[in-house]
């Protein structure tokens, strides 16, 4: 689902980077960061204001204006979850943050904390606040999503998007020392094609742009 990345990865590429569309994140200059362990890269500090430590989903009305209708009742089965993943993820490729956070909080309510999708469910919501930009949000529940995936020793795709988004967050605070050990990581955890191709796509701007 990538286009170019004006807009970002799966948010056409994250959700394929996440389903939506992102504004393009510039590159810039950054400060240096410690080297890391190559096997499991920490999320960065929380930034000043973060959010809430709290797990529980955000409310839709901290976010901007959109269509709020009633929930339909949903089943409590694998299926009925992944309805509202997929109307989640329509929205976030709307940009409609408010009815994506509606339907992610129907997910989250189904589910047990320590559950796989819950990992899912926290990338998604780290999408849609990198949606509205705001990166404290965002960069708190990739954390939430990386450490869940430690706890439960989880990999594969949806672990790659976590690690693609919290780069994006880093890129877009002109971090981009620190968010290339996310996309490496990213890279390390058999990405879909698209967050791969994404991914890459970002580490070429980011080593053509520190070349003198």
């Amino acid at each position: 689902m990538a286009r170019n990345l004006r807009r970002v990865p799966r948010l056409r590429t994250l959700i394929p980077l996440l389903t939506g569309a992102l504004p393009l994140l510039w590159l810039a200059s950054c400060a240096g960061s410690p080297p890391m362990d190559e096997e499991y890269v920490a999320p960065p500090p929380p930034s000043p204001g973060s959010a809430s430590e709290t797990d529980a989903p955000p409310a839709a009305d901290t976010l901007s204006e959109g269509g709020r209708g009633a929930r339909s009742p949903t089943s409590t089965t694998p299926a009925g979850i992944e309805d509202h993943f997929k109307r989640a993820d329509k929205y976030i490729g709307e940009e409609n943050a408010a009815e994506a956070i509606l339907e992610l909080q129907e997910t989250a309510r189904r589910l047990d904390p320590n559950d796989p999708r819950m990992v899912r469910y926290h990338e998604r919501v780290g999408g849609v606040y990198l949606i509205e930009n705001n990166l404290a949000a965002a960069k708190e529940a990739y954390a939430k999503a990386i450490k869940l995936s430690k706890d439960i020793q989880l990999q594969g795709e949806t672990v790659a998007d976590v690690y693609a988004g919290m780069g994006l967050c880093l890129v877009k605070e002109n971090n981009r020392a620190y968010a290339v050990k996310f996309f490496r990581k990213a890279l390390s955890l058999e990405p879909s094609e698209g967050t791969r191709k994404a991914v890459e796509g970002e580490l070429r701007k980011i080593e053509g742009s520190s070349r003198p």
